[in-house]
Parts: C-alpha cells; sequence; structure tokens
C-alpha cells in the first residue's frame, strides 16, 4: 500500500473551500472594496453631482454615475436580464473553480477576481435598480472622431466614445480577472509548443 492510499480522499466542503483559499481570499476581498467604494462614492461623490472631484488633473477624477445597462451602457434599462446574465457567469466561475486543481492558484485567483466584481454589481442591480460608478478618466479618448468605412458598407461606422465610461471597482475586479486568463492561456500555449518541439539528438 503506497502513502497516498492512506490518506482519505478530500470532502466536497474541502474541494470547494479549503483546497481553494486563494478564490474565496480574492472573492471576498474584491466584493468587500467593491461594496465599500461604492458607500463612500454615494456619500462624497454623489452630492455634487453633476459636478466632478479631480483627483489627477486631466487623467484622473470622481464623478457619480448610475448604470442602468452593463458595459458602455449597453442592455440599457434591461435590468432583469443583466443581472440573470451576472448570476450564469458567476455559477459558471464557481463550477469552473470546483473542477481546477488547488495548484493552479492563478487561475483561481482570476476567478476569484471575476466572480467577486460580478457579484459586487450583481448586489447594486438586484437591490438598487442600477449599478453605481464613480471612477473617470478624464481625458478625451485618441481617434474618437474617426469613423471608418468598412468595404460592406458606404455608411461610416460608429465613432469611437470619446470618453472612457465611467466604472467602479467590480468592473476593475471583471477586467483584470480576464486579462489574467488571458495571460494565462498565452502562457500554457507557448508552453505547449516548447513541449512538442523534437528534442535534438
Amino acid at each position: 500500500m503506497t502513502p497516498d492510499e492512506n490518506v482519505p480522499a478530500p470532502t466536497l466542503l474541502q474541494r470547494l473551500f479549503t483546497h481553494k483559499l486563494v478564490f474565496w481570499h480574492v472573492f471576498l476581498v474584491a466584493i468587500v472594496l467593491d461594496l465599500a467604494t461604492k458607500v463612500w462614492a454615494e456619500r462624497t461623490v454623489r452630492p455634487v453631482d453633476p459636478e466632478k472631484i479631480d483627483v489627477i488633473p486631466g487623467i484622473l477624477a470622481w464623478k457619480w454615475a448610475e448604470n442602468l445597462g452593463a458595459a458602455f451602457s449597453i442592455f440599457h434599462g434591461r435590468t432583469e436580464m443583466l443581472a440573470l446574465i451576472a448570476f450564469g457567469v458567476t455559477s459558471g466561475v464557481v463550477i469552473y473553480m470546483f473542477r481546477t486543481p488547488r495548484d493552479h492558484k492563478w487561475f483561481l485567483l482570476a476567478l476569484g477576481l471575476i466572480a467577486g466584481g460580478a457579484i459586487g454589481n450583481l448586489h447594486d442591480r438586484f437591490l438598487l435598480g442600477h449599478v453605481r460608478d464613480f471612477i473617470l478618466f478624464d481625458f478625451d479618448l485618441p481617434f474618437h472622431t474617426w469613423r471608418p468605412t468598412f468595404f460592406w458598407s458606404d455608411k461610416p461606422s460608429a465613432p469611437i466614445p470619446q470618453r472612457w465610461p465611467i466604472f467602479n471597482v467590480a468592473d476593475m475586479a471583471i477586467n483584470g480577472g480576464v486579462i489574467v486568463l488571458l495571460v494565462i492561456s498565452l502562457f500554457s500555449k507557448d508552453q505547449k509548443k516548447e513541449s512538442k518541439k523534437p528534442e535534438a539528438k
């Protein structure tokens, strides 16, 4: 009998919690930071609306916004549908977390960021009917006046937004998690290519 055979198989709770502490730590930190900053913004930034509070003039400011849509205000006003999508994404992330080996810590960290951000915005949609945003990049995006015309249409496309949409900590967590997943995917592809290279004789 090998030593591994003496070790009992982990229980369901261990596989969900004890073995996935990286996920849960990042998940909770993302939610707490998001909700705490939203409460701060509601007390500090909302009272001066429609004015903004400069943090780094010309670069960063606090500006109150109540987003009834998703990113870039798409699906504006469809709160129930957006809440259902967010719930589905969060459920999928938890399933992936359950199936991810405990030693894949960067993958678990990314999933924790995405789930925490999704729950933070889901909290606002269910309780308030909108998402509280307050972080503003206070400068015009380059090429925002450019409207390219594609070969399949004579009409120019929609212009690039003049400003990056106002966002919050939950959005930062979701985007950060997606970026980490993309980096992991790129590195894993490179490693697979390296492993497939024939060894020099």
